[in-house]
């Protein structure tokens, strides 16, 4: 009897491996809309990636979920009818499934999710009922066409072969993807988004670390692919040609300031005693959001003005912002400091400043507190040097992250020998952040000591919010949840011209393009050619707003957001960041949310 069951379940798997490869090779045939949709990558090797990629991407999608639960049904109870309708009932859900994301694709450019479906009309779920029924009809003769073939061993081995071929095919395909994305090939990179569930490895930071990469190079590389580069295919940014005139506004300078992790209560009299003086000489905007609870999708909402969903496809095709290519076409000197970096994690060097060369690297060999010195060092000694009738743009990024061991600042309380972990957090916070003030006003006098203070309109904001267990929920950092103390931060603007004030509506960083480009120079195109958000100064309010992390995103509105994470879950949650089974979806503004995320797709 136990030989019996051994034989049984040996079968049992062997013909739903063989199933699963049949139903991959479907899954192939239904995925070529996705390369209809996206297009062919360019170049031989985006081409043998593309194969690589799809062929194993969809060889996974057919065998992994089906050997698992097969496995799991066979293991339980070795009968042929039970395995096989599990089976069926598997293939069935995702070839319906798969049928419906590429109808989506198609139309959207982005994949199904839970959120999605939030806005499907009574005709698509029809649809999709009516494929289910068709696929369980189809498998279930495909199930029984393909038992006597495939439950017995057959000679050879192919099982075997095939998988080892389709191993080698992997490894092939994220070999090529590491290179590219270590060496900024936008063919390849600019390939992740057009398949569901597809997550390629990266290896670039460890490449450098163990000297097999020379950033050097790679960025002259990356700069010349860029200039050669055909236009994207997948993206329509912007909708129309920006019409600038920056003399037409007087050619203000424009510095920004960038504090990582800047929270609006971390600016105190006694703690930031810089920051807090030219708060009081700014315009405030009391209620700002930042576009992400993480420092990539933080500072791609500020410079794009874009939702978070949209940053794959500008980071594998490394295409920079409007913003900056305006800023270059107007006439503007560039001046970039970073104390955290241009890569990752941000990766504004294939981001937001794609466009320029020559950007300062990182010494890691210096401690944080260093790094921040030399931002203001380096910033003032460039802004010495400069022609004071040639107007500048300037971007100074520090980080308060520092530890007690790194320095110690009096002006943060002293942190007992009992704290908890928020308590210690905070204070390290504290000193950080001190130590970042203290830098700011270096770099502030710099322009007074230049003269040309008057004519410089000069922005300090953060990245992102940092929480310490603010919801009690256990939270403590960032890019961990979409509350308002992960995403609230300060934007204040000292501006020529311009007497202070308090703005108390809703903005978010989606609205700093439009302000810039309309403001400082010129632009007579609506903020809808290529951005989400609205001139900071027309004072309304955003109604909702999209906001990202690494790998989810998050549609918040005043009084509830909606978290959507990766394979289709979503949460519905109050400010407290709490479930509260009386908020509901509002249909109408998830649809104006999923129009707004493809609206820049072609």
């Amino acid at each position: 009897m136990n030989e019996s069951r051994k034989v049984m379940r040996r079968d049992l798997l062997r013909w739903a491996g063989w199933f699963g490869i049949i139903n991959a090779a479907l899954y192939a045939l239904i995925g070529l809309r996705y390369l209809v949709a996206f297009g062919i990558p360019a170049g031989i090797p985006a081409t043998i990636y593309l194969v690589c990629v799809y062929l194993t991407h969809f060889a996974l999608l057919g065998m992994l979920p089906l050997m698992l639960l097969t496995t799991t049904a066979a293991l339980v109870l070795p009968a042929k009818r039970l395995t096989m309708a599990v089976a069926v009932l598997v293939t069935s859900v995702i070839l319906a499934l798969l049928v419906l994301d590429t109808n989506i694709f198609t139309q959207y450019r982005f994949h199904l999710s839970a959120l999605t479906m939030v806005i499907f009309e009574p005709l698509t779920w029809v649809l999709a009922g009516t494929v289910l029924i068709v696929a369980l009809v189809f498998e279930s003769v495909l199930a029984g066409a393909t038992w006597p073939r495939f439950s017995v061993r057959p000679n050879g081995r192919p099982g075997v072969w095939l998988a080892i071929g389709l191993s080698v095919v992997w490894v092939t395909g994220q070999s090529i993807h590491v290179w590219a994305d270590a060496t900024a090939y936008a063919p390849v990179t600019s390939f992740t988004r057009a398949l569901p569930l597809y997550f390629p490895m990266k290896a670039k930071r460890t490449l450098t670390r163990l000297g097999l990469l020379d950033p050097a190079a790679v960025e002259q590389r990356r700069l010349m692919r860029q200039a050669s580069a055909p236009e994207s295919t997948d993206l329509r940014y912007p909708l129309a040609t920006l019409q600038c005139d920056a003399t037409a506004q007087g050619q203000l300078n424009l510095l920004i300031i960038l504090i990582d992790g800047l929270r609006p209560d971390g600016i105190t009299q006694r703690q930031t005693p810089n920051i807090a003086r030219f708060r009081s000489q700014s315009l405030v905007f009391e209620n700002h959001f930042s576009g992400g609870n993480s420092s990539r999708m933080g500072i791609f909402s500020m410079f794009y003005g874009l939702p978070s969903t949209y940053w794959q496809s500008f980071y594998g095709l490394q295409r920079e912002p409007v913003f900056m290519e305006t800023v270059r076409e107007q006439g503007y000197e560039v001046g970039l400091w970073s104390a955290v970096g241009f890569g990752s994690p941000s990766q504004i060097d294939r981001t937001v400043f794609a466009g320029m060369s020559g950007l300062p690297p990182i010494d890691a060999e210096r401690t944080m507190a260093e790094r921040n010195s030399d931002v203001s060092r380096d910033w003032n000694a460039w802004l010495e040097q400069q022609d004071p009738a040639s107007p500048f743009f300037a971007f100074l990024y520090y980080d308060p992250g520092i530890q007690a061991a790194e320095l110690t600042d009096a002006r943060a309380d002293p942190v007992p020998a009992a704290a908890d972990e928020v308590t210690r957090r905070h204070r390290e916070y504290q000193q950080g952040l001190g130590f970042v003030d203290e830098q700011v006003g270096r770099a502030l006098a710099g322009l007074a000591s230049a003269g040309v203070a008057e004519r410089t309109i000069v922005l300090i904001t953060g990245d992102h919010g940092y929480e310490f267990d603010d919801n009690g929920l256990g939270y403590i950092g960032h890019a961990s949840n979409f509350s308002a103390a992960q995403l609230h931060t300060p934007m204040m603007l000292r501006w020529p011209g311009k007497l202070p004030a308090v703005f108390r509506h809703r903005s978010s960083h989606h609205d700093l393009p439009s302000t810039l480009l309309q403001e400082v120079f010129g632009c007579r195109n609506p903020a809808s050619d290529y951005s989400s958000g609205r001139n900071l100064f027309l004072q309304q309010s955003w109604d909702w707003v999209i906001a990202g992390s690494y790998t989810a995103h998050a549609i918040v509105e005043p009084d509830q957001l909606v978290v959507s994470y990766p394979g289709g879950f979503i949460e519905v949650l109050g400010p407290d960041y709490r479930s509260d089974p009386d908020l509901q979806l509002n249909a109408g503004i998830m649809q104006e949310a999923m129009l707004e995320m493809r609206r820049f797709y072609r």
